[in-house]
């Protein structure tokens, strides 16, 4: 009974505290479709994919915390026809520079360990610039958001209302409804983690660099914590682990995790969440062992 109720609490904590950043990127992509044309994002975004993906890491700034909360909105900006480079890249991004996150960040780290706030601000900018333009270039302008039956607009969705603002409260409710699904799931499954997880056998990996840095990567995948409270968790990994692997774990979490890894099978091809979730492992492995040696 002590599992069933520590699972049931913990499954809650996830999801109440992801379902109003969900609620909010429902929202702004709902304001994307209704109000923003394809045309004025297309004069907008620069055609050179460098420069796509570093104004994808800009525009990442100004979106949601919660990292499931963003792909409601990446998904509309790809029916947009933005390109994958620059959603991709605001995506990973913003989950890890926006203000709130920067904020819970500094006050975690910048008194005592000010360089891991400085390294998860500047890689993280850095891995979500690299993985947006490999990602580029290996779809390009392939199809990679899963197909729906009604076509009639961008987002899948007829408009048969004229008035906006029940148009935007319209698709705030299907984006919401078709999410929100995949984040129980999601959440399920990260509670039971947490719970049924032993903690100390992370210390068993405590006996090289890339295997700590590797075990905090898993570990940070398998919890699912927010990007806003992260960072004090990791505060007290730091009595047990080096920096380099805290710095990995602060980089990966708000990047992929299980109950973003489902809203993203839901929303995108498998192909392309596979590669995604790769390549997010690798160069992030890449980054943090190049940190460990410099």
């Amino acid at each position: 009974m002590d599992i069933l109720k520590n699972v049931s609490i913990i499954f809650m904590s996830i999801f109440f505290e992801s379902l109003p950043f969900l609620l909010l990127g429902s929202f702004l992509s709902s304001i994307i479709e209704t109000y923003v044309s394809n045309e004025t994002i297309a004069k907008l975004i620069p055609k050179n994919k460098v420069l796509g993906s570093l104004a994808g890491v800009f525009l990442g700034f100004f979106l949601p915390a919660c990292d499931c909360a963003v792909i409601p909105v990446s998904k509309r900006l790809l029916k947009k026809k933005v390109p994958v480079n620059v959603v991709v890249s605001s995506m990973l991004a913003s989950p890890i520079i926006n203000p709130v996150v920067l904020l819970s960040t500094y006050y975690a780290f910048y008194k005592t360990n000010s360089e891991i706030f400085w390294y998860r601000f500047m890689l993280g900018i850095v891995v979500a610039l690299v993985i947006g333009i490999i990602m580029g270039i290996i779809f390009g302008n392939k199809e990679v958001v899963n197909d729906c039956e009604d076509e009639e607009c961008s987002c899948c969705h007829s408009h048969s209302s004229k008035n906006k603002i029940l148009e935007v409260i319209k698709h705030t409710g299907i984006d919401l409804f078709d999410v929100v699904k995949y984040l129980m799931l999601g959440a399920l499954i990260a509670s039971l983690v947490q719970t049924l997880l032993p903690r100390n056998i992370l210390s068993f990996f405590n006996e090289s660099k890339a295997l700590s840095v590797i075990a905090l990567m898993l570990f940070a995948y398998l919890i699912s914590l927010c990007s806003t409270s992260d960072s004090f968790v990791g505060k007290s990994l730091l009595s047990s682990f080096s920096k380099v692997s805290i710095i990995a774990y602060l980089l990966i979490g708000p990047m992929i995790d299980i109950k973003n890894t489902f809203v993203l099978l839901g929303n995108y091809n498998k192909k392309f969440v596979l590669t995604l979730i790769s390549l997010i492992f690798s160069i992030i492995l890449i980054v943090s062992m190049v940190v460990s040696v410099a």
